[in-house]
């Protein structure tokens, strides 16, 4: 048969994940461990949650360690091989939804069509092997998918898709988030830049100054800058902004305050400032942007 794949671009927008095959795999543990499961090639996208393992995997050629809570991701062209043991949650399904592949009676073993390999930054982001901070999210999620795919009605599509885009949308954003960067040198200090990302987001309103920061994460300030600005992609004072703008924006939506009382209660220290950042950054005035998003 033919093994190649077709790859095409496809906008965010278009992305409507459909189901196709959902799971849960708990005989695993009772293989020894090296013990090798049949290779196959993987013909749509998929998507593991590790309930428990002492396994691995191999994806085209490379080995990859899995433990309880990773996310595997594989995509159409693939050849994958399980190494046992471990038990998993498995999704399979289609980025588009328009294959009409029979959710019924779909066998990943058997040969068939390959799904296009789509070309998208968000599918792109994800790494074969993610290890999410916490799976809790996912654990919910993927049980969800499985409960609704077993008992499927004429409506299960449209919330089985809402769960799929959940799950694409979690990782996308733990793949941005320092915590879960296996690339993020400064490991040991995670803790403390948790504790100084908790303080930045209840205390906006306050002066925030980088000699304050430091000392939550207990490093000198010059350290403290390079760790963080190292494991965000962006410098204290730049999240600060950011943080701030973005509560600006729903308190220009959300509420009647004034603008002078937004600026002072997201921190920013006189009005004309506040007026200047924001513009800057959003391209509108404040006044512009609550006219254009509250319902009036």
């Amino acid at each position: 048969m033919d093994t190649s794949t077709v790859s095409s671009f496809i906008d965010t927008g278009l992305i409507s994940p459909r189901v196709i095959k959902s799971s849960l795999f708990l005989q695993g543990m009772d293989f020894p461990v090296g013990h090798k499961l049949e290779k196959r090639f993987v013909y749509d996208y998929e998507l593991e949650l590790i309930v428990e393992s002492r396994g691995s995997m191999e994806i085209d050629n490379k080995i990859h360690n899995i433990k309880k809570g990773d996310i595997v991701f594989r995509k159409p062209g693939q050849q994958t091989q399980g190494i046992m043991p471990y038990c998993c949650y498995l999704i399979c399904f289609d980025i588009r939804g328009d294959l009409r592949k029979d959710a019924d009676n779909y066998d990943f073993h058997k040969p068939q069509e390959f799904q296009h390999y789509y070309i998208n930054p968000i599918l792109e982001a994800v790494p074969t092997v993610l290890s999410p901070v916490s799976s809790e999210k996912y654990t919910r999620l993927f049980d969800l998918v499985l409960k609704e795919f077993i008992n499927r009605s004429h409506i299960s599509d449209l919330l089985l898709k809402s769960y799929m885009l959940q799950i694409l949308y979690h990782l996308y954003m733990d793949v941005n988030n320092f915590i879960t960067r296996s690339t993020y040198p400064y490991s040991c200090h995670n803790k403390s830049l948790d504790m100084v990302i908790e303080h930045i987001h209840g205390n906006m309103e306050q002066k925030l100054t980088l000699s304050a920061l430091s000392k939550i994460a207990n490093l000198s300030p010059s350290h403290f800058h390079k760790v963080f600005t190292a494991s965000m992609g962006i410098s204290p004072i730049e999240y600060i902004t950011k943080k701030r703008l973005e509560k600006s924006k729903e308190l220009l939506v959300k509420t009647n305050l004034s603008i002078a009382e937004i600026a002072l209660s997201c921190g920013f220290e006189n009005i004309p400032y506040f007026s200047y950042v924001f513009k800057k950054k959003v391209l509108l005035t404040p006044g512009e942007f609550r006219k254009k998003f509250c319902y009036m």
